[in-house]
C-alpha cells in the first residue's frame, strides 16, 4: 500500500500486475519458469529489477539472470535482457562484479546481459506495518515526486522503446545527474536537518517542513543553502573536464535553477521527519564507536566540493552552509544525536 503524508489511508493509486509471485531458494527456478510461461512480452525484451542496498543480497536476482541468459542463448524466443539496480549508491555492473556475488554470475550471463545505470529521486519519509482487511501490510509513507531516469547509449536504446508509455525517463549523463543529485538534494537535506535539529535543542520529532515554515527566517535559510550549493555545483560542472560533455549538452544554468527550485520546493512541502533525514547521526558507543567519523565521510562527500569550489571561486566560505557545520559541530560538543537528548 502507498500512502502519501497527510493523506487518507486509502490506497490512492493502484498499481496492477499481471501476476505476482512469492519464492525462496527452492522455489525461485519454478518461479522463473512460470513467469517466462505467461508473458506477453518476453520477446521483445525483459527487464530486471531490485532494488537491495548491497551486492551480496543480490544472489536470486544473478540466479535469475542466469536463467534468463541460458534459455536465450538455447534458442528460446526472448528479446534483450536487461539489468536495473534501482540504488543510486550501487549500479547494475558494480553489482555482477562485486566479489561477494561475481562467482555466482555466469558467462552467459556476462555476454547476454546489459547492465543499466540508474537514478532514483524519490523521498520515502516512513515505512510502517500496518494491518488491514487483507492482513499484514507495509505502508510507505511517500512524497508525491519520484522518478526513475536510465541511462540512454547505443546498448540500452531497446529499453526506450519497452518503456514507452511510462513515466521512465532516460538521460545519456546519468552518472554526472546522480552526482548532482547527491550535493543538490541530499547535500542539502543534511544542511538544513542539522541546523533545524541544532535550532530545536533536539526535538527528535521535529519535520524538517515546520521548521522551514516556523519564520521568514528559516524559510530564506533554506533558500540561502540551496543557493550556495546550486552556484557551489555550477562551479564545478564549468571547471571540471569529467563533466564538459555534460556542460556542453545541458544548459547548466536553467538545469541548476529549476532543479533546485523544484527540489526546495520538496522541501518545504514534504512532512520528512529530522529522525529519517539525520538517521546516521548517532552516538558512538563501546560497540559502534565510529558512527560520527561514518556519518562524516557520507557527509562530506554530499557537501565538500561544492563548499571548496564555491570558496574559490568567491574567496569566502558559504554562509549558510558554513552555519549548518558549525550546527554539527555544535551538536557534537552538547552530546545531541538521533535517538539521544542534549545532555
Amino acid at each position: 500500500m502507498i500512502e502519501t503524508p497527510g493523506g487518507s489511508a486509502g490506497i490512492p493509486r493502484q498499481v496492477r500486475y499481471d501476476r505476482f509471485e512469492t519464492y525462496d531458494d527452492q522455489t525461485l527456478e519454478g518461479t522463473i519458469a512460470d513467469a517466462l510461461a505467461w508473458s506477453s512480452g518476453a520477446a521483445k525484451g525483459v527487464v530486471v529489477t531490485a532494488s537491495l542496498l548491497q551486492a551480496d543480497n543480490y544472489s536470486a536476482v544473478i540466479r535469475t539472470l542466469n536463467r534468463l541468459s541460458s534459455e536465450r542463448l538455447a534458442g528460446r524466443a526472448l528479446g534483450p535482457v536487461f539489468f536495473v539496480a534501482c540504488e543510486n549508491a550501487l549500479s547494475a555492473q558494480e553489482v555482477l562484479n562485486d566479489p561477494a556475488v561475481s562467482d555466482l554470475v555466469s558467462p552467459e550471463t556476462r555476454s547476454q546481459v546489459t547492465c543499466v545505470r540508474a537514478l532514483v529521486d524519490r523521498l520515502c519519509v516512513a515505512v510502517e506495518e500496518a494491518v488491514t482487511e487483507h492482513g499484514p501490510t507495509v505502508v510507505a509513507r511517500a512524497e508525491m515526486y519520484g522518478s526513475l531516469k536510465l541511462e540512454l547509449s547505443r546498448e540500452t536504446e531497446p529499453l526506450r522503446d519497452l518503456c514507452r508509455g511510462s513515466r521512465v525517463e532516460f538521460s545519456r549523463h546519468v552518472d554526472v545527474e546522480t552526482k548532482i543529485k547527491s550535493w543538490l538534494l541530499n547535500g542539502s537535506h543534511w544542511l538544513l536537518a542539522l541546523a533545524a535539529l541544532e535550532a530545536s535543542h533536539g526535538q527528535q520529532e521535529l519535520k524538517l517542513n515546520q521548521y522551514l515554515t516556523a519564520s521568514a527566517e528559516n524559510a530564506a535559510f533554506a533558500v540561502q543553502v540551496m543557493n550556495e550549493m546550486r552556484e557551489g555545483v555550477g562551479f564545478i560542472l564549468q571547471t571540471e573536464p569529467q563533466y564538459a560533455a555534460f556542460a556542453r549538452d545541458v544548459d547548466l544554468g536553467e538545469y541548476l535553477v529549476g532543479a533546485a527550485s523544484a527540489i526546495l520546493k520538496r522541501f518545504f512541502e514534504t512532512e520528512d521527519p529530522i529522525t529519517r533525514i539525520l538517521s546516521r547521526f548517532r552516538a558512538p558507543t563501546p560497540e559502534a564507536f565510529t558512527t560520527i567519523e561514518a556519518f562524516s565521510k557520507r557527509f562530506a562527500d554530499r557537501v565538500g566540493e561544492p563548499i571548496r569550489a564555491y570558496e574559490h571561486a568567491k574567496g569566502i566560505a558559504p554562509p549558510a552552509a558554513s552555519h549548518s557545520l558549525l550546527s554539527m559541530l555544535q551538536l557534537v560538543a552538547s552530546g545531541t544525536f538521533i535517538g539521544e537528548r542534549a545532555h
